[in-house]
Formats: C-alpha cells, structure tokens, sequence
C-alpha cells in the first residue's frame, strides 16, 4: 500500500510539472538547428525560458540578431565557449540568430510568443547584458567593463551592534600657550642684549657718517658756486660792447659794436687840411 500511494504521489507531481513547463511553454519556442554542422552547439531554453544559453566546443565569436519583424539586425561580438541571452530584451515576434565559429556559422530561430517581465535593475542594452551573462569578472574588467554597484547586505543579529563609520577629524596640533610678544618688546629685549660698549660704537659710526655727508655737500656747494661763478664771467665777456669810430665805409656793423656819430667826429677831429669842421 505504501509503495502505490508513493507512486499516486510521484505521479501527480510529475503531471504537475509538466503542466507547468507547458504554460511556460508559451513564451518562447525555439527551433533547433539540428544540421550536421551544428553538431558541436548546443542550443537550450532555462527552464523558465527567459534565457537562451548557446554551449559550443569552440569559442563562439559572434552572434546576430535579425528581427522578421522590424528587419533590423544587431551584432554582438563575444569570443566566449558559453554566451547567455537574456530574452526580456525582445518583443513578441520571430527572430533569426546567427552564430559564428571559426570555421563555420551556425543559424537557429527563436519565437517569442508573450512578452516576458522585466526584472528589477535591468540592464537596458542587450550588448552588455550578455556580455556581463555571458564573461567571467576577470574578462570584464580586461574589456574595461565595470562592476555593477550593488548596495551592500546588511544583517542585524539581535545582541550585536551595527559599526557606523565616521568622518576622520584632523587632530588639531596644541597649540602653545605663550603669549606673542609686540614689537616694542622684541625690539627693549635686542637692545637690552647689546653691552654699552657697542652703543658707543654705533654712535661714532653714526657720527662719522654725519660728517662724511656734510663735507660732500660742501665740496658741491663750492664746486656749484665755482660753475655759476665761470658762467656770469662768460655772459659779462661775451656782454662787453665794442667801440668803433665813425667811418663812412662801414655799413654792416656787430650787433656788439657801438659805433661813433657824425656829430661825435667832428667835434673830436679836424679836416684833412687841418681846419675844423663847420655846423
């Protein structure tokens, strides 16, 4: 008796399951290509058939999707032995998928009969959703593709306390208590350094200095006087008017010279014959 119910048992969850399988059925068919060549692909469904997995025993370089529906094709290249498509990336509607190989392309059909749901955080470009399926961390960071930033787990067990981190605050150096002296301070504590002795010394040297300057403005005081001296000489030489007497010839005179009148000669000299000169 027992052994039947076990079978009852078996059996309905057999039935079941297959019930299951064959309303998911309805979201995506596939047809396999079951050609010699294909021989070395494997071409599977998950079992909620929401994502294609291609399997081969060489690495597959490239795989093509060309939609009957909006005759648009989209490649995507791989170089993987296992590439996982995520089918929530396409619509209701026949697909052709391409796959290459080194030495040969394989083609297959998929048909999408309802629209699949997307999941929460999806990855919105189908290129980088297989890749990131389909290549092992190490790959992906070799073709410069970044981790995703998924928000750390965090659990809380009863009797234990959360860590929480701080902001890191500068320890301020101690600053040190004594008080800045002013200027007047520091200048009485050099002073008071300084013996009388070096006090006299200054004042000579200072002293000294006074007189060194004072005899320099006098030696240009004199050499200034000297200078002004030779100049009023030169305006009162070049200043002194020539006499001339009176000549008849002479019509162009210096502007230096004074020339004697007519009146002048006659009253100072006689004729040639020895006789004076009339009014």
């Amino acid at each position: 008796m027992k052994s039947l119910k076990n079978l009852f048992l078996l059996t309905f969850i057999l039935i079941l399951s297959v019930s299951a399988y064959g309303q998911q059925a309805a979201l995506t068919n596939i047809q396999k290509n079951v050609n010699k060549q294909a021989a070395g692909l494997e071409q599977l469904l998950n079992f909620t058939l929401d994502t294609l997995t291609l399997k081969s025993d060489k690495n597959i370089l490239r795989v093509t999707f060309l939609s009957h529906d909006e005759k648009d094709s989209v490649i995507v290249d791989i170089d993987a032995p296992e590439v996982k498509i995520p089918l929530y990336h396409f619509k209701k509607g026949r697909y052709t998928i391409a796959v290459y190989k080194e030495d040969k392309m394989i083609v297959l059909s998929i048909k999408r009969v309802e629209d699949i749901a997307r999941p929460k955080n999806a990855i919105a470009d189908l290129e980088e959703s297989i890749l990131r399926s389909s290549l092992s961390k190490d790959e992906q960071i070799a073709r410069n593709i970044k981790p995703l930033n998924k928000k750390p787990k965090v659990t809380k067990n009863p009797g234990t306390r959360v860590a929480t981190a701080k902001s890191r605050v500068k320890k301020q150096k101690p600053t040190s208590k004594k008080p800045r002296r002013i200027r007047k301070q520091r200048e009485t504590r050099v002073v008071s350094k300084v013996n009388k002795k070096n006090l006299s010394e200054i004042a000579a040297e200072k002293e000294k200095a006074r007189k060194a300057a004072r005899l320099k403005n006098k030696k240009y005081n004199i050499v200034a006087e000297d200078t002004t001296k030779s100049k009023l000489e030169r305006q009162t030489i070049l200043a002194e008017v020539k006499k001339v007497p009176y000549n008849l010839s002479g019509h162009g005179c210096d502007t230096n010279e004074v020339r004697q009148t007519r009146e002048e000669y006659r009253q100072q000299n006689s004729r040639p014959n020895g006789t004076p000169y009339d009014d």
